[in-house]
């Protein structure tokens, strides 16, 4: 028995690693998008910056403007902590953490994290998300790092071409939040529905083939599952599914 609980936490502080490199090596795929994002709130905050040093500089100075100013660095700066604390997040190693998570905020994150790296390759990011979904009980990290290879994924597919990247998200019959990555590239090559979950299987000439299986294994781990399909001969849809939260309910109040 002994034995059998070590090999399992063996195997759990494997999977942890093997989740940890993935996610650090995805991330830096995403350089150029990430330094595009940092850039934005810079370029406000120097720009602000310049034009409150013009409103000082008048003889009176112009307080009024000058207070405007510093208010929009003030909101750049917190912008920039913002994108700083995001990425540090999918960079830290730490054990898994459960907490109630809404998924439409996760998407819409990921979403804006990417639209560098996607805008490079002429490829838009559009959601089509359903405001009355239940929270989900998750490791917030895990799900980022999902939603983010499946967005890499597709935007890889479609980088010669252009295209429509969409993200949806719907409750699905089962009672379970789902969650759907359209691209519109040339689709998935035959037969590999399937494989393309496991490990080392990859159609990419320069990929690890451990993205989906990580992607597999932070789904199931979740209570969720998984798949691909074609969508008629053009384009790919991978849909994966996760619990909603058990309601909260509030005992009734004893009349006496």
């Amino acid at each position: 028995m002994a034995t059998d609980i070590e090999d399992r936490k063996r195997a759990e502080q494997l999977q942890a690693d093997l989740t940890h490199a993935s996610r650090v090596s995805t991330m830096g795929e995403l350089v150029a998008s990430i330094s595009h994002e940092l850039a934005q709130p810079i370029t406000i905050t120097t720009a602000h910056a310049r034009a409150s040093l013009r409103w000082l500089q008048r003889d009176p100075p112009d307080m009024t403007e000058v207070r405007k100013g510093t208010e929009k660095i003030v909101e750049a700066g917190a912008l920039a902590s913002e994108i700083i604390n995001r990425l540090r997040s999918l960079y830290k190693k730490a054990p898994p953490k459960q907490e109630l998570v809404a998924i439409n905020e996760i998407i819409r994150e990921m979403a804006g994290m990417m639209r560098g790296e996607a805008r490079g390759h002429g490829v838009s990011i559009r959601t089509d998300l359903n405001d009355d979904l239940p929270m989900t009980v998750a490791d917030r990290v895990q799900l980022q790092q999902v939603l983010m290879n499946l967005m890499l994924n597709g935007i890889e597919a479609m980088k010669d071409t252009g295209g429509v990247l969409m993200v949806k998200s719907q409750f699905g019959e089962d009672g379970q939040i789902e969650i759907a990555v359209k691209d519109t590239g040339p689709g998935l090559p035959v037969d590999t529905a399937n494989q393309i979950f496991d490990a080392f299987f990859t159609t990419k000439a320069q990929g690890s083939g451990m993205g989906l299986a990580i992607c597999k294994s932070i789904v199931e781990s979740h209570g969720g599952r998984i798949w691909a399909n074609g969508n008629g001969g053009r384009g790919a849809t991978f849909h994966f599914t996760l619990p909603a939260a058990p309601a909260v309910t509030t005992p009734p109040v004893d009349a006496a």
